[in-house]
């Protein structure tokens, strides 16, 4: 489990990663958020995860894909890709992995790393438990990053994103339509070798193509939860402005 605090309006803020335990009916002062907690609980909602088993052989990653992620993945071999791996990442990688992601989330119109998230990643940075990786071509042009947390022998996404809303580049194309799988695969070879035995590469989202590609790389479905828990009356008005819609806080 990993967990990171703050204050927020004179209440503890916690998010808490990768719970292994529930413990329900927390003191006055605090907010705690659940992320992909491992044991279902009072307040938390289950979720299908996509998870795939580190511990089987490179071979076997690859044999599980579907055949067209083979083929694209050995397309994406030929592209002129460098990878670079920062397991502790300064405040200029943070901010510049931001601002590539921000671009990204307003193309595919989805909620952005505002400050709150920003500050949640330097918090979990700190604790020596965020891993950036990002791709980029031979003319050091990003096209590609996902940013992932450890936690003793699982590894959990966090986010990724490619330059998807680069159009008007015709030499980038194809190197930015391979870019994310290639990543992908650099990603789960390297959390292999260190040892980490559970890659989690994130829930059912409401787009097709996402889960597709997620099952079609060979993922499993894995049960975890999610959810919040507090006894302050300002907890449970923020919880409750979080939840209507078109309001997005802090998950």
């Amino acid at each position: 489990m990993i967990s990171v605090k703050r204050k927020l309006f004179l209440i503890d803020l916690i998010d808490v990663f990768l719970a292994e335990e529930y413990k329900p009916k927390q003191t006055k002062k605090k907010l705690i958020i659940y992320h992909y907690s491992r044991v279902p609980g009072q307040n938390l909602f289950k979720e299908i995860t996509y998870q795939i088993n580190l511990e089987n052989d490179e071979n076997e990653f690859f044999q599980r894909m579907s055949k067209k992620s083979r083929s694209k993945l050995r397309r994406a071999k030929k592209e002129p890709y460098e990878v670079i791996v920062k397991d502790n990442p300064t405040d200029e990688d943070l901010k510049e992995f931001r601002q590539f992601y921000n671009k990204f989330a307003r193309y595919k119109k989805i909620h952005n790393i505002n400050k709150f998230r920003f500050n949640r990643l330097k918090l979990l940075r700190n604790k020596g438990v965020l891993v950036f990786t990002k791709l980029q071509n031979t003319n050091q042009e990003a096209l590609c990053y996902q940013i992932r947390m450890i936690d003793k022998e699982m590894v959990l996404s966090l986010y990724g994103c490619t330059a998807s809303w680069i159009r008007n580049r015709s030499d980038l194309k194809q190197q930015i339509r391979y870019a994310n799988r290639y990543l992908l695969w650099e990603n789960l070879i390297m959390f292999k070798k260190r040892g980490y035995k559970i890659y989690d590469f994130g829930g059912i989202t409401n787009n097709k193509d996402i889960n597709r590609f997620k099952e079609d790389f060979g993922f499993d479905n894995v049960e975890a939860y999610h959810g919040f828990d507090t006894e302050s009356l300002i907890g449970k008005i923020l919880i409750r402005l979080h939840q209507r819609k078109n309001i997005y806080l802090f998950a």
